[in-house]
């Protein structure tokens, strides 16, 4: 226990102290006062450095003035970093909070879906589908039975039929079973692993192959790996109405907000183990044989990751492009996410339009994303 009371010695005990400790006390002059020879002299005080100055809010005012001039009317945009959000801006009907359409928004979710199951050895990019559909030929004269599950992500299995063609995906009367079988039985368009070709087969087949070796439902598969975990609402999910058989390459609703948190785990490096795996660059020398009018469009020489698009400005795709990309994954309605893993930000632009007026809305909405990165990378000085 600490006293409460102080000792408190006698003038002539001081005295005696001060004369067997010294020789002496006293106020004798200041060569009396000084240090013993060869004690350390008191190191000089320092001065704390001043604060930081406080690093000043991004000016976002360049950004919101594009997105105001945007041909289309109803559109929220929003970024962050790995921070979360730090920016949301509302012009008319659409909100961040609100569930849309996010077509082939949707790929990179199912992406990320299955690359958590790769992570998690549930299977590999080399896995052949023959041994997750049961019906998959086995022939090794077939070349079907070299499709592998990577190539379903990367759009180089060969099966490269276009939502713009009749086929059973999204509809009803087809179990997602039954729907995989006919195009199966219908073989492929083109050498398994010989050329990209954006199309919804390769997911359809995909979501097939994920359902055999897990035995429970996309959505399901999805929530309990990637959605749950990250906070995300019941909203993002695929539609109703197609039974098990909707587009699982563009079928998806979500929000802004919830698209957010993906992103945001993304960019933060702590959704997956093997993130430079996941970024890897899928099409490498391959034929870009069949491109979206959407990326043809606006005239960009992109290449394709495990469900995503991996940016490149140029007339060429570099190299250079692979070190820090920019992925993208817009859908045909608007919706658009990309991250920059350069400049550290993610955004989203979030929009919802028909496909019947007279313009491609997927088209519009890259257009204004090229725009609106370095724009948003000098809001952030970065």
């Amino acid at each position: 226990m600490t006293s409460l009371f102080r000792f408190r010695r006698s003038p002539a005990l001081s005295a005696a102290l001060c004369l067997t400790a010294l020789g002496g006390c006293g106020g004798g002059s200041s060569q009396a006062a000084s240090s013993p020879v060869g004690a350390p002299s008191p190191a000089p005080s320092v001065s704390p450095s001043p604060a930081p100055p406080p690093v000043a809010a991004p000016d976002f005012t360049a950004v919101r003035n594009r997105v105001d001039q945007f041909a289309i009317a109803n559109v929220a945009l929003m970024v962050g970093d790995r921070s979360g959000t730090l920016l949301r801006y509302q012009r008319g009907t659409v909100t961040t909070d609100r569930p849309v359409f996010i077509a082939s928004a949707s790929k990179l979710l199912l992406g990320a879906t299955a690359w958590l199951m790769v992570e998690d050895s549930r299977l590999a990019a080399e896995t052949p589908v023959s041994t997750l559909i049961d019906f998959w030929s086995r022939d090794p004269a077939d070349p079907r039975s070299r499709v592998t599950f990577g190539q379903l992500f990367a759009f180089t299995s060969g099966f490269n039929g276009t939502s713009e063609q009749p086929s059973c995906i999204g509809n009803a009367a087809f179990s997602l079973r039954g729907c995989v079988q006919q195009i199966h039985d219908a073989g492929p368009d083109s050498i398994p692993d010989q050329s990209f070709n954006y199309g919804n087969e390769h997911m359809q087949i995909a979501a097939l192959a994920m359902i055999g070796r897990e035995g429970k439902s996309v959505d399901a598969i999805m929530r309990e790996r990637l959605l749950a975990p990250l906070g995300v609402s019941a909203e993002t999910r695929y539609t109703l109405g197609a039974g098990d058989n909707p587009t699982y390459s563009g079928g998806m609703r979500s929000t802004g907000e919830d698209y957010a948190r993906v992103l945001t785990a993304i960019l933060r490096g702590d959704l997956f183990a093997n993130r430079a795996g996941f970024l890897t660059d899928r099409v490498g020398s391959r034929a870009m044989a069949t491109v979206p009018p959407a990326i043809s469009g606006n005239a960009l020489a992109w290449r394709y990751g495990w469900g995503f698009w991996k940016e490149c400005d140029g007339p060429t795709y570099l190299a250079a492009c692979d070190s820090a990309p920019v992925i993208s994954s817009a859908g045909a309605f608007g919706f658009t996410p990309w991250i920059d893993f350069d400049k550290g930000y993610w955004a989203i632009l979030v929009i919802e339009e028909p496909l019947n007026q007279g313009f491609d809305p997927a088209q519009r909405a890259i257009a204004l994303e090229q725009e609106l990165q370095p724009l948003i990378a000098a809001a952030l000085r970065r």
